[in-house]
């Protein structure tokens, strides 16, 4: 008992796979069922006036019967043929059919069906028998023509066929082996036979039915794919081409006067002269930085390297932040800067929210002639709502939509309003990136408003006072003193950085190559590596100029080499490889800053540590880094 207990659950489930099975290959989709309707109704309006022929040929051939049987046999299935006829000139077959209309024509299909089959096996067993044998013959060619005619065309839908052979076959083999004649039985077995053919290829015939549907609706699929794909990439290619001329002219602009500027620079007659001509170049130069950083992280955002690292984040320590690092450009322009109080923990990345907040309050700055500036927080159940309000421009209602498209720029006849027209667009992706609401509201000529929406966070436990960003100064008291070596194959950029580190206070070797790399620690065992990737065709790579290093440090029984590697290469690639190796990554172009709060995280590190946590700028997700504000919307 227990073993015929133990085996009972696996036939059922066997049955019940076996009818689910049947039931959904019965049940095809009412696209395919669509497709076939139209196929048996398109032959019904062929071969009914085919059968309407054969029946009448059969009527008038054979003898006349008492009571006219065969003749009224005749005239009531010619009355069928004639309605199905009609049924098949009714079909919508250049429509699409909705599924009530689908099962609606299914269902007259079977009825249809179904009728054919009675009237057929009517024949068989009530007007076969008194027919003469010449007669007999007749019907029975007769009726292998109506079952071929008809047959085919329903071996795609079971129901159909089901409803249809076999009460025809059945009552022909029956009426047959009635006959006293001796090829009786054997006929009536090879009908049986005929009937299990008919059977097998209506199964075959419907397997490649189905299939090939199945193929047709699928390369129907990949054509609107491909017709999808084709216009994504019209769409990209579009942008890249938008994308080329923007950049060909905004990045000339600045390119080329940073070449007047200079030029006046040398040929300057007084010292104030040049300092003058140097604040100017030194602007020129940011906004430059800025577009090519604002370009970078599009394209980190395209090949999907910005990772986003949600975490309870301060919003008071953002806001210091944002305070320090545009606080100075609102007062130049006479504006007010405020921000509210922000007492709040929100669930977020920290780097890549003050990017979206510094865009915001960088294009407020921008477009904003006098007035006022204000960032206020609000708490409503569990969540929090950070704007940026304006006294500006403003947006014209028919433009909101666009804002945070690419290369769209409020109004590029204002002044001060160069840039890409790509801060915004980055910005709404950001905050798709981390599922924060972005909403904007305007009123021409008073004033924008850009609206954060983010969830609400617990502070965590051990929770650090918030402390005013570094200082200048104090950071380079930091880098006083430290050795810091420099590999950079291109002279002038070796030239410039070996002068800026020194002005702040570092000691400084200069490498071009490994060679000279391998004799400088030799020489010094420097306390940081500042490198180039690229270091010529015939040059090992930064990454592996850094590991060479480190070797030669372990086999002298040196301190971890901490390093620094700076590129213009944007790579998921390159990115793991600099991480599995404890090695921060800066993207080119570098701000002076920068440069310097990440000099001063490595040093600081603990010496054969893990690596320093990434500061500010590691790998382009640092909001000064480029500011994304900056040359954008």
């Amino acid at each position: 008992m227990p073993e015929a207990a133990s085996r009972r659950p696996g036939w059922l489930g066997w049955l019940r796979e076996r009818l689910v099975r049947h039931e959904s290959g019965r049940s095809a989709s009412t696209q395919v069922q669509a497709e076939y309707l139209r196929v048996i109704y398109r032959n019904l309006t062929f071969s009914t006036p085919i059968s309407f022929a054969m029946v009448l040929y059969l009527v008038t051939q054979a003898n006349p019967l008492p009571g006219d049987e065969l003749r009224n046999w005749g005239l009531l299935f010619n009355g069928y043929l004639l309605t199905r006829w009609i049924a098949s000139l009714l079909y919508p077959s250049n429509l699409e059919l909705a599924p009530l209309q689908v099962r609606w024509w299914s269902a007259v299909s079977v009825l249809i069906q179904a009728t054919n089959g009675l009237l057929i096996a009517y024949l068989a067993l009530f007007v076969l028998p008194l027919l003469d044998l010449y007669a007999q013959i007749v019907a029975v060619m007769v009726v292998l023509i109506l079952v071929g005619a008809t047959a085919f065309s329903l071996s795609g839908r079971w129901i159909d066929t089901l409803v249809y052979a076999p009460p025809i076959y059945l009552s022909f083999a029956w009426t047959i082996s009635k006959q006293d004649h001796p090829y009786a039985n054997g006929v009536s077995l090879l009908t049986l036979a005929l009937f299990a053919l008919h059977l097998v290829y209506a199964s075959n015939h419907r397997r490649s039915i189905l299939q090939g549907f199945a193929l047709a609706r699928r390369s129907a699929d990949l054509a609107r794919e491909l017709q999808v794909k084709n216009l994504e990439f019209q769409e990209l290619a579009s942008a890249r081409s938008r994308l080329l001329a923007t950049v060909s002219h905004d990045l000339r602009q600045p390119a080329h006067a940073i070449g007047l500027l200079s030029e006046q620079a040398r040929s300057a007659g007084s010292f104030e002269a040049v300092k003058s001509t140097l604040r100017d170049l030194n602007e020129l130069s940011q906004s430059l930085s800025a577009s090519l950083t604002t370009l970078m992280d599009l394209t980190r955002l395209d090949a999907g390297l910005v990772q986003a690292r949600i975490a309870p984040v301060s919003l008071r320590q953002v806001m210091l932040r944002l305070e320090a690092e545009y606080g100075a450009s609102a007062r130049a322009k006479g504006l007010t800067l405020s921000f509210g109080a922000a007492d709040q923990w929100v669930n977020s990345d920290p780097v890549l929210l003050q990017s979206m907040l510094g865009n915001l309050i960088s294009n407020a700055i921008k477009y904003t002639r006098q007035g006022r500036i204000d960032i206020t927080i609000a708490q409503s159940d569990k969540r929090v709502q950070v704007k940026v309000l304006d006294t500006g421009i403003g947006i014209p209602a028919e433009k909101l939509d666009l804002v945070f498209r690419e290369f769209v720029r409020l109004d590029a006849s204002e002044a001060g309003a160069e840039g890409l027209g790509l801060g915004l667009s980055i910005v709404r992706r950001y905050a798709q990136l981390l599922s924060h609401s972005l909403t904007v509201s305007s009123q021409l000529n008073q004033g924008s408003a850009f609206s954060v929406s983010l969830p609400l966070a617990k502070a965590p436990a051990a929770q650090l006072e918030p402390v005013k960003p570094a200082l200048a100064d104090q950071d380079e008291r930091t880098l006083a003193g430290a050795r810091v070596l420099i590999i950079e194959n291109v002279e002038l950029l070796l030239n410039s950085l070996t002068q800026s580190l020194n002005g702040w206070g570092c000691q400084v070797r200069a490498a071009r190559n490994m060679q000279e790399a391998l004799q400088e620690v030799r020489a010094q065992w420097p306390d940081v590596v500042v490198t180039d990737y690229h270091l010529g065709d015939r040059e090992a790579n930064g990454l592996d100029l850094i590991q060479a290093l480190r070797l030669q440090g372990e086999r002298e029984g040196r301190p971890v080499l901490r390093a620094l590697l700076m590129t213009g290469d944007v790579s998921a690639q390159l990115e793991s490889q600099a991480t599995a190796s404890g090695v921060q990554v800066l993207h080119k172009p570098v701000r002076p800053q920068l440069l310097r709060s990440s000099l001063v995280a490595l040093i600081g590190s603990p010496v054969g540590g893990p690596s320093p946590p990434a500061v500010p700028g590691a790998a382009s997700r640092d909001p000064s880094h480029g500011k994304l504000g900056s040359g954008s919307n």
